[in-house]
């Protein structure tokens, strides 16, 4: 309609339905075809996996199924309505244009994903399409069929309890795109339904549904909270119309009363408008721009938070797995350790869910490489998961972009293919929030069709990349959050057409128009002589006959002119010759018209099908025949007869050439099929070893012929021979049982075990006696059949062998139990060699936990060239005698004693690099111990072990240095006593003495000395006790009891120097006593006391020497003598004390005080 535009979900193109199968989905196709209409209109493509060394009759298989018309693609034949084109084998189809091209597989056997690549490619090509999932193993597919559903299409898929191999359709399932699951008997109707609903839809007007369309935005946003008012009207367009045709609605004012009154409508649009598709590595050339002029200098020069990125609508998390890989890989490159945080978020919960759980399809293959799978992924069977090193990098988090504050102090913000969804408007705020989140000269990564060269926040870094750099702003304000958006409500003005307002057409579409209007009608014919296209005016030339429609131009074209054109189109498409035909007269609108057809072929690029145009040539009406002679009347006559026998003629020759043609096409049908069935017999033993969906085709094939009978009884007839090889030759003993433990057959082994011989099969096997030290068998048989789980066990022989006897289900090709094998494994060597191993390991470990040093393996653990912890590996009793560390194992000494010397760790890393060993002596300060130690090298040197063999010589040290003191100290104690002899040797004696006398006193007081170094060494020489010192002093002067001595004082140990000169003091006193005081008549009465003081600097010992009862003192007493300066001296540098002695008339009385040293210790007695 003029001036209208309408909403184009394919273009003009056909309608492609694709149809992904594995194994199993030969007969899935059959049943599907056999039931879909042939006359949907639908372009359908058939993808399987083939063998690539071996031809496909699945062309042939579909063919009998459906009245379309089916066709194995070998070049690139254009797209048709109602027809089924079949991959070939070795090759991969994509879409180009209106063509399915056939190519090379661009990745090796094992790792290719044809469905994936063809249903990606339907994405690309027609925006829209329809997808099949049928029977199949493996995960082919299940990334294919979010990019159909991101582009708009509908994705169908074979219930996989009605599969017979579940897995494709399951992992479809999975992805939560799939809007149809049926079994394969109502697929057909399912695609049927949406077929017809999508071409009802295509024909909606766009600005004719705009109220509405603004009222299902409205409604969304009332049930989910999130506006789209902002994306494009063609995005929401599109996804407002896949759910239409997935709800089999026409109208979009009824889907948007479902929207409004269905939560459950509301909640599948906004999953469709999410959009939750990616894949790992999306662009790679991008990726790798981005990797070489970005990521390097992001690990090279991190900030002070390590390296910040943003994943903006990360969906299932590929894209933000796909930036970590690139991360880590830098960082090993480079031999960095940077701290990585990815940020990831989306709307879309269940997208997150499985970014979350990291577990991928075996088909990303197709984009990770093997390297990569084998780095960053764990094979797990069915699927791949992300390894914890790489899952720990990346955070995934619900957060839109439109309504959240962005993340910030970002260095990289990714935001792929999101943009593209949105008005331009809306674009502009999110690059200035992105800009906002990025630090100065941060990077933003856009999607291929995603810009910001116009932007005013960003200058291009590599514009066929999208990488884009953060011009450094001085404001630095958080920017309003994105809000509003167009109006529905007001669509855009219609369009203007060239015929307004008299714009002028442009120049090649006036030229066009004039030749169409003036060059003769024309018809295009392919190869085949079927009409590819007509010009407008070449109707009149085309008159149908009764019966089957045919799309050839010599069946359809007038009949008179039939015959001329077929051989001048076998000339055109055959030779390659222009042709022009004679004058023919033909009825054309009620009017008998001369008609010549020039038949010319057209210039095709080399290797593709030829093509013939054809011209209709109208040279005018046909002449009337003369009548103005009498034998002119009789010619005319004539030339009628002649006329009608050479129509009659043209009419059985056509019909001749039909019958020929048609004998010729059933000739060539069975010719192909001879073929066709000739091949399959001499490829049918490599197809039943390559593919099951193979087996099933050529079974198909087979049952028609007698072959299939010899084929099989061949292969049964290798299979039973290689048995009975297997049989003959295996050592291990295998005994088969039926369901009622009924003997089937045996290896020759089992007849060392049990009592049985080849005539016994089909008997129980309860009825044997066996040479087992073990009654258990029956039982365990018994026990397996009724749980269906395996049985293992050791047992022993009455010849004593061993046997590992391992029993489990017998399962038939149809997975069903029927009965149970036997089989036993001679393991006595293995026994002998595990007892010896346990002998030994019994003896290191009773050597092991025997010794006294303490033992133990540890692991030395480098940060680069330097150690820097070390791990306990193994230890042995003593160990924690030795450390006082209880249970060591598996945890490093940084945990066990933080504060560890660094010494140990440059000791234990030099004999792990060196490989040499080492005796050495070594202190540890926060364990308070001191070891001696041999350390040497265990182990392969990349594992970084060493045995330690280690003793605690603590209290050897202390000894040691005990006795290095204690030498010292004597040392200094006998020159010091020695030069107090030698003082006392110098000393002049009184006036008076004699030689004797001056000797008995020289000779008294170094026994004073030698008193007090008694005392000292019972201590080993560190006090002296001040009672025992006064004791031993004063009993070398007592008479038989006849004089008094008291002592009184609080117990007081003396420092050695202390000892040394209150000894002396107190000789002197006694000697003078002795000679002159109370120790010298029988009735005196000697008191030493002492106390110990409190004073202004601390304490004193205070000691009282108190004389009674002597002979009177002599006048001249009073002068100091020897003594007397003796005593003072010894107080004042010996005892760092006073003296004061006074005489009376009652005797002597001496006062000594000297300050408690800091080693002084007393208490009351």
């Amino acid at each position: 309609m003029a001036g209208q535009r309408r909403h184009q979900t394919a273009g003009d193109h056909v309608p492609v339905c694709a149809i992904g199968a594995s194994a199993g989905g030969v007969q899935a196709l059959r049943s599907l075809f056999r039931q879909l209409p042939a006359d949907l209109g639908l372009a359908y493509v058939v993808i399987v996996h083939l063998a690539p060394e071996h031809p496909s009759v699945l062309a042939e298989i579909l063919t009998a199924c459906t009245d379309m018309d089916v066709h194995q693609v070998t070049d690139t034949p254009e797209l048709r309505p109602n027809c089924v084109y079949v991959i070939p084998p070795d090759r991969e189809l994509v879409i180009e244009g209106d063509n399915v091209h056939a190519r090379e597989f661009r990745e090796q056997r094992g790792h290719r994903a044809p469905v994936d690549v063809f249903f990606r490619s339907i994405a690309t090509a027609r925006g829209d399409g329809m997808a099949v999932i049928l029977s199949g193993a493996g995960a082919d597919g299940s990334n294919g069929v979010r990019a159909i559903q991101e582009a708009g299409g509908v994705v169908f898929a074979q219930d996989p309890t009605d599969a017979e191999f579940g897995a494709m359709p399951q992992n479809a399932i999975a992805t939560g795109v799939v809007s149809f699951v049926a079994p394969i008997t109502r697929l057909a109707e399912r695609i049927a339904e949406v077929a017809k609903s999508k071409e009802a839809v295509r024909s909606l007007d766009e600005n004719g549904v705009a109220a509405d369309l603004r009222r299902i935005v409205g409604f969304l946003q009332a049930r989910t909270g999130h506006d789209f008012s902002s994306y494009k009207r063609a995005t929401v367009m599109r996804r407002v119309l896949r759910r239409m045709q997935v709800c089999r609605l026409q109208s979009a004012a009824d889907y948007a009363e479902m929207v409004r009154t269905t939560p459950e409508e509301a909640q599948e649009l906004f999953d469709d408008l999410l959009i939750s598709v990616t894949q790992f590595f999306r662009d790679e050339d991008a990726y790798e721009t981005l990797a070489e002029k970005v990521i390097g200098d992001l690990v090279e020069n991190p900030g002070d938070d390590g390296v910040r990125i943003w994943s903006v609508g990360c969906a299932t998390g590929e894209e933000a797995y796909s930036l970590g890989i690139l991360l880590l890989e830098e960082t090993e490159r480079r031999d960095l350790k940077v701290p990585i945080q990815v940020f990831a978020s989306d709307l879309d919960e269940g997208a997150l869910a499985t970014a979350r759980e990291g577990r991928y399809p075996r088909s990303i293959e197709a984009d990770v490489s093997q390297e990569r799978l084998t780095r960053f992924f764990v094979d797990e069977g069915t699927h791949y998961r992300v390894r914890k090193e790489l899952r720990e990098i990346v955070l995934f988090a619900s957060h839109s972009v439109l309504k959240d504050p962005p993340f910030m102090r970002l260095d990289l913000i990714t935001c792929r293919n999101l943009l593209i969804y949105m008005e331009r408007a809306l674009q502009e705020q999110l690059l200035n929030l992105f800009h906002y989140g990025l630090e100065p000269n941060g990077t933003l990564f856009l999607g291929s069709a995603e810009t910001a060269d116009t932007s005013e926040f960003f200058s291009t870094v590599d514009r066929e990349a999208r990488i884009y750099r953060a011009i450094p702003q001085t404001r630095r304000h958080m920017p309003a959050l994105p809000h509003g958006g167009p109006d529905y409500a007001h669509p855009p003005a219609e369009p203007r057409t060239e015929r307004q307002r008299g714009q002028p057409r442009p120049p090649l579409e006036q030229h066009a128009e004039a030749l169409e209007r003036t060059a003769p009608p024309s018809v295009l014919v392919d190869a085949g002589q079927k009409v590819v296209h007509l010009s407008p005016h070449a109707g009149r030339f085309i008159q149908h006959s009764a019966g089957t429609m045919s799309a050839k131009l010599a069946e359809v074209v007038r009949a008179e002119l039939r015959i001329d054109l077929k051989m001048a189109l076998d000339r055109a498409l055959d030779a390659r010759q222009p042709t022009m035909t004679h004058a023919t007269p033909a009825s054309i609108d009620g009017e008998t018209r001369r008609i010549a057809m020039q038949v010319s072929p057209v210039p095709v690029r080399e290797g593709a099908a030829p093509q013939a145009l054809v011209l209709f040539l109208d040279l005018g009406p046909a002449e009337p025949e003369p009548e103005d002679v009498a034998d002119g009347e009789i010619r005319g006559e004539e030339l009628r007869r002649l006329h009608g026998e050479l129509k009659a003629a043209r009419e059985a020759l056509v019909t001749s050439r039909g019958e020929h043609e048609t004998a010729i096409e059933d000739l060539r049908a069975a010719n192909e099929e001879l073929q066709s069935i000739n091949e399959e017999y001499r490829s049918t033993s490599e197809e039943l070893e390559t593919s099951k969906e193979e087996l099933q085709s050529m079974n198909e094939e087979l049952q028609t012929v007698n072959a299939e009978l010899k084929s099989k009884l061949e292969s049964i007839s290798t299979a039973h021979s290689d048995l009975q090889n297997l049989t003959a030759a295996t050592e291990v003993g295998t005994l088969f049982l039926d369901s009622r433990l009924r003997i089937r057959m045996f290896t020759p082994p089992i007849g060392d075990l049990f009592n049985i011989t080849e005539m016994d099969a089909g008997r129980s096997i309860t009825h044997f006696t066996n040479r087992l030290r073990y009654d258990g068998v029956e039982n365990d048989a018994s026990r397996v059949l009724r749980d269906l789980s395996p049985v293992e066990s050791e047992v022993q022989s009455q010849d004593g062998r061993w046997f590992m006897m391992r029993l489990r289900p017998y399962r038939t090709v149809e997975d069903r139990i029927e009965g149970v094998v036997v089989t036993f494994v001679d393991i006595t060597a293995r026994r002998e060699m595990e007892q010896r191993l346990v002998e030994s390991q019994q003896r290191y470990q009773t050597l092991f936990n025997s010794i006294d040093e303490g033992f133990g393996i540890l692991e030395v653990i480098f940060d680069g060239k330097e150690a820097v912890d070390y791990r306990f590996i193994e230890v042995n009793a003593a160990f924690a005698r030795q450390t006082g560390l209880e249970d060591p194992v598996g945890r490093t000494v940084r945990d066990l004693v933080p504060e560890l010397e660094p010494h140990w760790f440059e000791i234990y890393g030099r004999i792990a690099r060196s490989r040499e060993a080492e005796r050495f002596e070594a202190p540890a300060a926060p364990l308070h111990r001191f070891y001696e130690a041999f350390a040497f090298p265990v182990g392969p040197g990349d594992e970084h072990r060493i045995g330690v063999l280690f003793r605690d010589i603590s209290d050897r040290k202390q000894a040691e240095e005990q006795h290095r003191m204690l030498t010292h100290e004597l040392s200094h104690r006998v020159k010091n006593s020695l030069t107090v002899v030698q003082a006392l040797a110098r000393q002049p004696g009184e006036a008076g003495m004699t030689v004797e006398q001056y000797r008995d006193r020289f000779v008294g007081r170094i026994h004073a000395l030698a008193r007090a170094h008694d005392q000292l060494l019972e201590t080993n020489w560190q006090s002296a006790d001040l009672a025992e010192l006064v004791r031993a002093t004063l009993s070398a002067y007592g008479r038989d009891g006849a004089v008094d001595q008291v002592t009184d004082g609080p117990s007081v140990r003396l420092t050695p120097k202390q000892g040394l000169g209150l000894a002396l003091v107190l000789h002197e006193l006694a000697t003078n006593a002795s000679k002159y005081g109370a120790l010298s008549t029988s009735k005196g009465k000697l008191s030493v006391s002492w106390d110990v003081v409190k004073t202004k600097a601390g304490e004193d010992i205070q000691l009282t020497w108190r004389e009674r009862g002597g002979p009177p003192v002599p006048a001249d007493s009073a002068s100091k003598g020897f003594g007397t300066r003796l005593i003072q001296r010894a107080c004042d540098y010996e005892l760092e004390g006073t003296a004061e002695l006074s005489l009376a008339s009652e005797g002597l009385t001496a006062e000594i005080a000297f300050p408690v040293q800091k080693d002084n210790s007393h208490h009351r007695s």
